[in-house]
């Protein structure tokens, strides 16, 4: 069964890595470059899970994993970040009911692995 993806960074090449890794992993995946786009698609369309840039232009990407759990407490949302390991940043993501944390910087494999480990975690939950 296909996996619905929203994936949400405000830089095209991001969208498009995470994109053409994704489908690899028989993803259906949506781009969006801002945290309105992404809350008003999810406010429209279910997702399997949702992967979203930290920093983004407007809202921030944590003022919208706020909106989206209050929205879909169930929806899996990780994370995205090329700040790399921020202790601050992950309680507050944690706070908030985020389902995981990868950095960009991270290896492929490590990136697609965190993704299936953190998606798995929050079917299981349900």
């Amino acid at each position: 069964m296909t996996t619905k993806v929203l994936v949400v960074d405000d830089e095209a090449q991001v969208r498009e890595l995470f994109a053409e890794l994704l489908k690899k992993e028989d993803c259906a995946v949506t781009g969006v470059a801002s945290a309105e786009e992404a809350l008003d698609l999810v406010s429209k369309e279910n997702f399997d899970a949702v992967l979203m840039d930290i920093k983004l232009p407007g809202m921030s990407g944590m003022e919208a994993l706020k909106k989206m759990k209050e929205m879909s407490p169930l929806l899996p949302v990780i994370m995205i970040t090329g700040f790399g390991y921020d202790e601050n940043l992950i309680a507050k993501c944690q706070e908030y009911s985020c389902n995981g944390y990868i950095g960009k910087n991270m290896p492929i494999t490590q990136i697609i692995s965190s993704f299936k480990m953190f998606l798995k975690t929050a079917k299981e939950k349900r």
